[in-house]
């Protein structure tokens, strides 16, 4: 489960507002059986659970394992999982009154929709059953926590780094990756290769690059939290707003428009990085298995995503973010639901999951457990993800929508449908009212 390009909530805010209906029904307290009969009889009838989660292909496969391994041993809570990735349509269940019973999610999600009413606190089942969250990586846990409350628990963790083709740098006269965002600007024009009357045949990196990654290369931030104020114009955010749209105006949005349509399924062996259509690419944790999988002969090299030169300070930046599991609010079986997701969350499923996907684990007493030893990639990021420069999109009530409208405005800014400042005031003008 993992975002491609700028992030995007895909939350209405309408859907947002109501769900406030959703929290009619009091939490069952963790010592009730949700399946007790009447009269006081305490054998419980075999329930069935829906899982929904946002894995799909091979990385849906591995939890469907989890799955299994889970309904073999326990006959009496039977776990349905669902590929469903479509948050939006997690919403409009839970709003409607018919949840799945457990769900997946991301990180920047989880407090809008707590506070919201959407998810289920899950802090009286954490300590009913002495669930050590000291053992939870802090920036991992954080996301899922507000005001007290838990409403989620991280599986995973994603960082991103820069993916380089070393052959095509070699071929070009460049002995490594990148280290500062002035030789990236030159390494994307001196990788890029136009044949045919000027028609792109190869991009050294492609132009929709993640603003909120590279925002922290030029020490940005979007949210002053003691003066209550979005910051999107910010000049860290805005410098990494100008880079993305450098690369755009250079090539040309038209061009870039039809170099991209000709371009590969992400998962697959035609994947642009995988094919040579791009020299560098910035990607997850998870791409080193992608490459086992689909294009094992490819000759590349992980490096950290570059620095601003002018802040040597800011060395090894990124964005961190997480993928959680948590029970909506208005569930049938709670007390079901929570046994499943303290489950596989544990550290054992929680190992198998992570290393057959080639993601980050949000324990710390996984880090250097054997079973990564194996996983591409792997120490580069556990390495990597301890970096002081890491951050996380704040969370807030209203960071979904602020996500959203600064990917939207950024591609209005990329295409040259709005300047850089309009385009961040108009962020801005628009999320500003959320604060509360």
């Amino acid at each position: 489960m993992k975002r491609k390009g700028s992030i995007l909530g895909l939350i209405f805010v309408f859907l947002l507002a109501i769900l406030s209906g959703c929290s009619g029904k009091d939490t069952p307290s963790p010592g009730k059986e949700s399946g007790e009969t009447k009269g006081g009889d305490s054998k419980k009838e075999s329930v069935e659970l829906s899982f929904w989660y946002g894995w799909t292909g091979p990385e849906g496969e591995a939890l469907e394992k989890l799955i299994k391994k889970w309904n073999d041993a326990n006959p009496d809570i039977k776990v349905k999982g669902l590929s469903q990735s479509d948050y939006q349509k997690q919403l409009t269940a839970i709003t409607g009154g018919n949840p799945p019973d457990v769900a997946s999610n991301f990180g920047q999600d989880v407090v809008p929709w707590g506070e919201r009413g959407a998810m289920m606190p899950l802090d009286d089942y954490i300590k009913k059953d002495n669930v050590d969250l000291g053992d939870f990586v802090p920036a991992a846990l954080s996301s899922s926590q507000s005001k007290g409350k838990t409403y989620a628990i991280p599986i995973a963790m994603h960082v991103s780094m820069l993916f380089y083709n070393k052959e095509v740098l070699e071929k070009a006269g460049l002995s490594g990756p990148p280290e500062t965002m002035g030789q990236l600007k030159e390494y994307i024009t001196k990788l890029s290769v136009k044949e045919n009357g000027g028609k792109l045949q190869r991009l050294g990196l492609w132009p929709g690059v993640d603003a909120f990654t590279f925002s922290y290369a030029y020490g940005g931030s979007y949210y002053d939290a003691d003066k209550k104020q979005v910051t999107p114009d910010n000049a860290g955010v805005k410098a990494a707003i100008e880079f993305g749209k450098g690369i755009w105006d250079q090539f040309g949005s038209s061009e870039l428009d039809r170099f991209a349509s000709g371009l590969g399924q992400y998962m697959s062996p035609q994947n642009p990085f995988f094919t040579g259509k791009y020299a560098m690419t910035i990607d997850g944790e998870w791409l080193p298995t992608f490459i086992k999988q689909f294009a094992p002969n490819l000759n590349y090299g992980i490096a950290p995503i570059p620095y601003d030169e002018n802040n040597p300070n800011l060395k090894n930046p990124g964005n961190v973010s997480t993928s959680v599991f948590y029970i909506p609010k208005g569930v049938k079986h709670p007390e079901e639901s929570w046994k499943f997701l303290k489950w596989i969350t544990e550290p054992d499923q929680m190992a198998e999951f992570t290393a057959a996907i080639g993601n980050l684990p949000t324990r710390t007493s996984l880090q250097s457990n054997e079973i990564y030893k194996d996983v591409p990639g792997f120490q580069e990021f556990l390495q990597y993800s301890s970096s002081p420069n890491l951050h996380s999109f704040p969370a807030t009530t209203f960071s979904s929508e602020y996500m959203t409208e600064f990917s939207t405005q950024y591609n209005a800014i990329l295409r040259g449908e709005v300047s850089v400042d309009e385009g961040l005031k108009r962020v801005k003008d628009k999320i500003q009212p959320l604060v509360k």
